[in-house]
């Protein structure tokens, strides 16, 4: 059962990491447009705040392997990705003046926003895999097969956190009900 659970679990992490990246870029457009460098830091922020997570998660893991500190790193990381549309305002505003004048200021500015405004939520959710990995593993043979099978899991949530957001919820119910829901799957 708890393979099963830790299967669904990585799956909404997946969907929630991308889905969120997609809708930090609408949070995002106001303030610093739609630029290739606005991307390349959403995009490039994520990715760095992940792989610290998987790091951390390595090490955290490896003290304390359990379902239910898993279950609380999804829970905060959750709380802050639905408090992101409020807090998006004061953070990125202040993103904005403090790049007035600043060469590379789209860039920094952004960088700056995303990492205050995303940064915690998406190490907390990089610290995932590693605990479903471990807790999913019985045997040291089996932990490949382990890992292919819930980074695949993964991987299938980041493709529906692709398409899902864009195509249908943020057209639907907009940004902020957007990241609202995806912190709700998490919770559920």
């Amino acid at each position: 059962l708890i393979h099963r659970y830790l299967g669904l679990l990585v799956f909404a992490t997946g969907l929630a990491t991308l889905g969120t990246e997609l809708a930090a870029s609408r949070l995002l457009a106001p303030y610093f447009g739609t630029s290739l460098a606005v991307w390349t830091s959403l995009i490039g922020l994520i990715l760095a705040a992940l792989a610290l997570g998987y790091w951390l998660g390595g090490k955290w893991v490896d003290r304390h392997p359990s379902l239910f500190n898993v279950l609380r790193i999804i829970t905060l990381a959750a709380l802050l990705i639905g408090l992101a549309p409020d807090l998006a305002r004061p953070i990125l505003g202040l993103s904005v003046k403090g790049i007035a004048g600043v060469r590379w200021g789209i860039l920094l500015g952004s960088f700056a926003g995303i990492l205050v405004l995303l940064g915690l939520p998406m190490v907390l959710l990089g610290t995932v895999s590693p605990f479903a990995i471990r807790l999913a593993t019985r045997r040291v043979e089996e932990t490949g097969r382990v890992a292919g099978r819930l980074y695949a899991l993964s991987t299938l949530g980041s493709f529906l956190g692709a398409f899902l957001p864009v195509l249908f919820l943020i057209p639907s119910i907009g940004t902020r009900w957007t990241l609202i829901l995806i912190a709700l799957i998490l919770l559920i």
